[in-house]
Formats: C-alpha cells, structure tokens, sequence
C-alpha cells in the first residue's frame, strides 16, 4: 500500500527528521537513503520499520544535523577545549613552561568517545524520529486501506450472489441433459427409453462428472472465511490471497463441470471478480 509519513525528534545534541515512502510490495523491502556516517544505523532502521510494515517497499531518507551548542563526531570539541584552557590556567597558576600538544589533549578522559558511545548518541532522535514517521505512513495507509476494503466486500458481495445464481442452476442439469440427451436420440429416430440400461448408465455417468455439490459447499465457505477475514486486525493480505486463490481453483473445476452455457457464463463472471480481487490484494498488507 502507498502512502508517506514524516517525523523529527531531538536529543543528545542532535536533530533527527525522516521521511518514510511506501509503493506496492508483495514482500516487505526497506531502502534507507542516509549519509556514508550514517551507514551503520541502517540495519537499525530496516529492524524497526518490518517490525510494523510486513508487505510494500517503504523507503526511509534520513537527515541527522548537529545542534550549535553540540560537540560533533567522535570528538568531543567542548570538552577538548575546556581540557586546554584549564591547563594553561594551571600552567599560568604555577608558572609552568611548555605547550600542550594535540596529542596531550586527545588523550584527556572524555575528548575521544567511542563508537558505541557516538551510538548511544544518534540512536535515540533516530528512533524517536522513525516511528512518529511510520506513525504517519501506518494511518495514510489505513485510510487507504478502509477504500479498498470497500471494495473488497463488495466483490466478495458479487461473487456471493453468483453463487446463488448458480445453485438452482447446479439442481437441474442432470434433468436437462436427460432430455436433451432424450430428444436427440428421437430426432435421430432411434426407439430407445428412457428406462434403457445404457440411457441410465450414461445419465449416472454424467450426473457424476458435472455434480458440484462440493465446489459449492467449499465456496461458501471460503467466500464467508474472506468477509470475516476483511474485519480482522493486523496483516491479513496473505490469509486473503490464500482465499482467493482457492476459490478460483474451485470456480475453475465448477467451469470444467459446466453443464449448460449460463453455467459457463456464471463462472466467467466469477473469475472476473476473482481477477479484480487479485488486483486490489496486491496493495493489501
């Protein structure tokens, strides 16, 4: 599902903004757009955001600055500065000769932090800054999603009502092709009853290659499994393309089973309706 969200969060000296994107995905794909000093954070951020967004390509740009009263990188400039300006008021103080040398100053408690302190820094405004975006995108997206689901129901509304439409139809073929079978055997004059043992025999034969009864009974059911399925909390794409694609196997052996042409037309007009369903799931996590 499409949709774009935004958000910016500060802490540590630092300002976070991101902006997250989603297109059309059948699997979950995350593409994080950051600076080279940023590159480490993306497997952070690829964590957080499938942790809430299982299906569509969400793409995540992120733009870190420092605030002005902040030390930046590794060194910590305030603290180095600090550092000197206490050993010259020291050196001053006793009369001490001398420079302090860069070295000197680097090696001073606090001056270098650590990668994992550089970590703990920029993880926070970062992750504070991604969910208030994916907050954003998650309701874009169900606003979204609420449209499709109207639409869903009413294709599985349709396909309902086709399969009330066929039902009555499925009673009566056996009946049907028992006179067609009748009247072509008389316009063929050829004196054969209807209680001949060949005429039953094929009759029975046919009566069982076209009975649906089981197509039926296992449509209803995936067609109702669909409906509750669309008023269900959290991801259900999956479940509901499941269900599609075992209704179209059973539409598919009622069309083989077809014993008359508005039997046929009935299952196309099923099968259109199953093809927009397959459309529309593809947006749907």
């Amino acid at each position: 599902m499409t949709g774009h969200g935004r958000g910016e969060a500060s802490s540590h000296g630092l300002h976070a903004a991101i902006e997250c994107f989603s297109v059309n995905r059948k699997q979950g794909e995350v593409a994080v757009a950051a600076s080279r000093e940023l590159a480490w954070i993306e497997p952070h951020i690829r964590e957080e955001v499938l942790k809430r967004v299982s299906r569509g390509k969400v793409q995540v740009a992120v733009n870190l600055t420092r605030l002005s009263d902040a030390s930046s990188g590794l060194i910590d400039a305030a603290r180095a500065a600090q550092y000197l300006r206490e050993v010259r008021s020291l050196q001053k103080k006793l009369g001490l000769p001398g420079e302090v040398s860069m070295d000197t100053i680097l090696a001073a408690p606090g001056v270098v932090r650590s990668c994992e302190e550089s970590m703990r820094d920029v993880l926070p405004p970062i992750k504070k800054a991604l969910h208030a975006a994916l907050d954003d995108l998650l309701e874009m997206r169900a606003k979204e999603g609420a449209h499709l689901k109207k639409e869903l129901e009413r294709c599985a509304g349709r396909l309902a009502g086709l399969l009330k439409k066929l039902r009555p139809l499925a009673k009566n073929v056996t009946a049907n092709y028992r006179a067609a079978l009748m009247k072509r055997l008389r316009d063929a004059h050829l004196p054969i009853s209807e209680a001949d043992p060949r005429i039953i025999t094929e009759i029975a034969i046919f009566a069982e290659r076209s009975d649906i009864s089981e197509e039926l009974a296992r449509l209803d059911s995936h067609t109702a499994q669909f409906k509750t399925a669309l008023s269900e909390t959290g991801p259900i794409g999956r479940k509901l393309e499941f269900l599609v694609q075992e209704m179209g196997r059973e539409w598919n052996t009622t069309g083989s089973k077809a014993g008359d042409a508005e039997m046929a037309r009935l299952v196309v007009a099923a099968k259109l309706e199953l093809d927009k369903l397959k459309e529309q799931l593809a947006n749907i996590e």
